[in-house]
């Protein structure tokens, strides 16, 4: 069967499913730059609120419109359409095409003069950045064998951590050098260049092939017909749920806990940037390592896995959390060759960052097993949708509103109780996880036996 325009080999042998053990690493590598810069332009603007605030004469109402919904909506949007287009199309090129368009918007931040100006250039790195996340774990998933596949798709989180260690150290310094405004236009440049490489060096995968199931990958149903086989699973009914609570806190938070440490324990934004980077990013690097490796070797015995590390990993997280928002932020402890005092609180911090990430790889991994060859970066953008559509803009608009209604009793400390009352959404996540677990088992073994045969007719089809 002759290939598709894009669809190469993997490898140096044409006839070989496997990629080289060199090309795996090196596509994982662009990957998780791909995604650092994902989550750089995203996240930048929340090390960046209160000059952004101060400059324009924005609330904190305000600002939680421009870190949740300005982006989550055309997200929302043009995420399903763009998802669709990735599963018929070359996935490769539409992630360098978004890559590109997500750069230009964060560029162009730099000159925004307003509330509305801002919310429109944030809409803009939404749209670019919808391209992405679903393109990816199909493409991912085409690479590595199914019993790697929590791992593989590890990259991705591990790419978006880092890009919250660069946004927020980074951005936090160079606001201090040279203002937000310079922040936004360095943040955005290297985008360009990395797009160019994705498009000129990364193979596009046959579909299947990795699973044996045959390039056609199975038979080509509508988006409607898509979405009513996942949703006709149970435990995919109940993923997305349990995706949604997760991402509402994990949002809110990732949004507003730069602020917080800002506020609460007095630092400018580069010594918050640095914090944060020690305290959050990097730790979650170690769990979300720790959460693809431990669901790989778990669900070789019990596929249910893919949710109960969800379940220990957000239930086991909260209260290190709390205790970090809640300890008195004038507990500290004294570090010698002058360096600055250590805040007892950011301990709590750390344990939580690592316990935490663990639930983000066995969630992706679970909803690429439920979903056939062909729908898989619908399936993602199904999550997507519920997930970063809605619960991501929610999160930091919550947490910004709740401010607001503290502020009058707490004053610059009303954050850290917006942070602990969305906390809640970890537990409701948790009862979703339990209830996805219930079916799941059985929901693999469908999309298994329905993709297996209908590859089959694919083939014979070829074959005539």
């Amino acid at each position: 069967m002759s290939q598709s325009p894009g669809e190469g080999s993997l490898t140096s042998s044409p006839d070989s499913s496997t990629p080289s053990a060199g090309y795996t690493r090196y596509l994982f590598f662009v990957i998780v730059v791909v995604m650092m810069l994902s989550t750089v332009d995203r996240q930048i603007i929340s090390i960046l609120v209160d000059d952004i605030k101060a400059d324009l004469s924005l609330s904190d109402r305000q600002l939680g419109f421009l870190l949740g919904p300005s982006f989550t909506i055309v997200y929302a949007i043009s995420v399903m359409p763009l998802a669709r287009l990735a599963d018929r199309g070359v996935r490769r090129n539409i992630i360098a095409l978004g890559l590109g368009a997500w750069s230009l918007f964060t560029m162009s931040t730099a000159w925004v003069q307003g509330f509305t100006q801002l919310f429109v250039m944030r809409m803009g790195v939404g749209v670019g950045e919808a391209s992405a996340g679903p393109a990816i774990q199909s493409l991912i998933s085409d690479t590595v064998p199914p019993n790697q596949r929590s791992r593989g798709l590890s990259f991705i989180s591990i790419g978006a951590v880092l890009g919250l260690a660069v946004g927020m150290a980074g951005g936090g310094w160079m606001n201090e050098f040279w203002g937000w405004r310079t922040a936004f236009l360095i943040a955005g440049v290297p985008g360009l260049v990395v797009a160019i490489v994705f498009r000129f060096t990364i193979r596009e995968p046959v579909r299947g092939a990795i699973e044996g199931r045959g390039e056609g990958g199975g038979k080509k149903g509508t988006l409607v017909e898509d979405c009513r086989y996942l949703l006709s699973m149970p435990s995919m009914r109940w993923l997305l749920v349990a995706q949604a609570f997760a991402m509402l806190y994990t949002s809110g938070k990732g949004a507003w806990e730069p602020t917080f440490i800002r506020r609460v324990f007095e630092m400018g934004s580069g010594a918050t940037g640095t914090w944060y980077l020690l305290t959050t990013p990097v730790p979650s690097i170690l769990g979300l390592f720790l959460g693809g490796w431990l669901c790989d070797r778990w669900s070789k015995r019990d596929a249910r896995a893919h949710l109960w590390v969800p379940i220990i990993s957000l239930m086991g997280s909260l209260p290190f959390m709390i205790v970090f928002l809640l300890w008195p932020s004038d507990q500290r402890i004294d570090l010698p060759w002058g360096l600055p005092p250590f805040p007892v609180a950011f301990f709590f911090s750390i344990v939580s960052s690592v316990i935490g990430a663990m639930h983000s790889a066995p969630f992706l991994a679970a909803i690429q097993s439920l979903a056939k060859v062909r729908m898989r970066a619908s399936a993602a953008a199904l999550v997507s949708l519920f997930s970063s559509g809605v619960a991501s803009g929610l999160g930091p608009l919550l947490i910004g509103d709740l401010s607001v209604r503290f502020e009058a009793s707490y004053g610059d400390e009303a954050i850290r109780w917006g942070l602990v009352w969305l906390s809640s959404s970890w537990v409701l996540a948790s009862v979703a996880c339990w209830r996805s677990a219930k079916g799941i088992r059985e929901d693999f073994e469908r999309t298994r036996r329905e993709s297996q045969a209908e590859s089959q007719v694919v083939s014979a089809d070829s074959s005539a």
